[in-house]
């Protein structure tokens, strides 16, 4: 095994893992799993805050809407003094996940918050490493040690940047598996993080077809429906009044921008006004949607459409966070098979630390905090620098490649 991984790191042009290095990572993954699992379900044994990961913002959510209260997260004020009654803990979390994604909330919040936290997170995990894996073994392992930061922040949130990652990764094997029929279904499923999914719809728009376009249509209608039943109408304008919140609050600079890998976040951090940090990131996301269409329309290799698509996708919102950018796996997945044979060594080596830097940066600044509590200035969001970066090395590759 272990010289058929080496073989295939070769084939790719890098040597970077082993499978003995690749198992010792997944385990010391696993173990961190744990960890953040016992620092849920017993703060005060770690002497952390009440509320020290994203998954126990879920829980409450889902708490909230097996009582029939489903609106009330979105309601900023009664949220944040739900959450200080609750736990009594003063930190919060705006709520403006479509409510779809509510009904895997009251699931988990049948269980007890530390061992929902290790279904959700451990499931997920699964999910993503093997679809990512199913697309090309080699390549994947490549990809995943690529996003590691990405990984680790998934884990100590416990947010669900694995669950999106992996549902890409399967609607990504699907379409080139020509089964379009689950690779619809699937893409419809992902209308829980609607910004993410907007470059992979444009994709299956331009060259899924359209029976997987259609599919996507009626499942998205299907969960709209489902939801609307289950939680009323009023969800909607409770989620509307939520996002201009929420969206008021990254304009004023409110967010831990150092946390998102996005052009607004770059340039909010570098003093850019909101309004206009706005208006240039508005304009990436239209040339990123743009440079998809235009490897549809060409008729580029379908993987590298769906790889375009998934990191157009990454940083078409302002509001993107680090733990989301595990989708760069089964992207760097797709590409890095020609990305590998056609970039020099230094364009290489550059894809690679643009891609640690746009998934690691908010990791770092989490790890070293009490040290950057010293500094004069905020460190800026140079994340969304990463990503820009390896989007055009990605461009130049496939260009390269002539995969027209």
């Amino acid at each position: 095994m272990a010289a058929g991984v080496a073989g295939g790191a070769a084939r790719h042009g890098l040597g970077m893992v082993s499978a003995q290095t690749f198992r010792l990572i997944l385990a010391l993954l696993g173990g961190l799993m744990l960890l953040t699992a016992l620092r849920i379900g017993a703060p005060g044994l770690l002497g952390v805050d009440a509320v020290s990961a994203d998954y126990m913002i879920f829980h409450q959510v889902g708490e909230l809407a097996n009582a029939g209260q489903a609106t009330l997260p979105y309601d900023a004020a009664a949220f944040k003094a739900h959450q200080a009654a609750r736990t009594g803990s003063d930190v919060f979390m705006t709520w403006t996940y479509p409510p779809q994604f509510n009904l895997l909330t009251q699931l988990l919040a049948l269980f007890p918050v530390w061992l929902g936290y290790l279904l959700f997170s451990a499931s997920s995990f699964a999910l993503f490493g093997w679809a990512v894996l199913r697309l090309d073994a080699s390549a994947g392992r490549v990809a995943l040690m690529m996003v590691l930061p990405a990984i680790a922040i998934n884990l100590l949130t416990g947010q669900n940047g694995f669950l999106t990652a992996g549902m890409m990764a399967l609607m990504s094997q699907f379409a080139l598996a020509g089964q379009t029929a689950r690779a619809g279904v699937t893409l419809g499923l992902l209308a829980y993080k609607p910004h993410l999914g907007l470059g992979l719809g444009l994709a299956a728009l331009l060259r899924g077809g359209v029976t997987m376009v259609l599919l996507a249509i009626a499942t998205l209608l299907a969960s709209l429906a489902l939801v609307t039943l289950l939680y009323g109408a009023e969800i909607w304008s409770a989620l509307m009044v939520s996002v201009a919140h929420s969206s008021a609050l990254l304009e004023g600079g409110q967010y831990k921008l150092v946390r998102m890998s996005t052009p607004f976040a770059l340039l909010a951090s570098l003093g850019v006004a909101g309004g206009l940090a706005v208006k240039l990131h508005m304009a990436y996301a239209l040339a990123s949607l743009g440079l998809v269409a235009y490897a549809s329309l060409r008729g580029w290799a379908l993987r590298h459409v769906l790889a375009l698509g998934m990191m157009a996708g990454a940083a078409l919102s302002p509001y993107a966070y680090d733990y989301d950018l595990c989708l760069l796996a089964p992207a760097i997945t797709l590409v890095w098979p020609a990305l590998s044979q056609v970039l020099k060594p230094w364009e290489k080596a550059l894809f690679t630390a643009a891609t640690l830097l746009a998934t690691g940066l908010g990791l770092l600044t989490v790890i070293l905090s009490e040290p950057l509590k010293t500094l004069t200035f905020d460190v800026p969001a140079l994340g969304g620098a990463g990503l820009l970066t390896m989007l055009l090395l990605t461009l130049v590759g496939l260009m390269r490649a002539k995969p027209a």
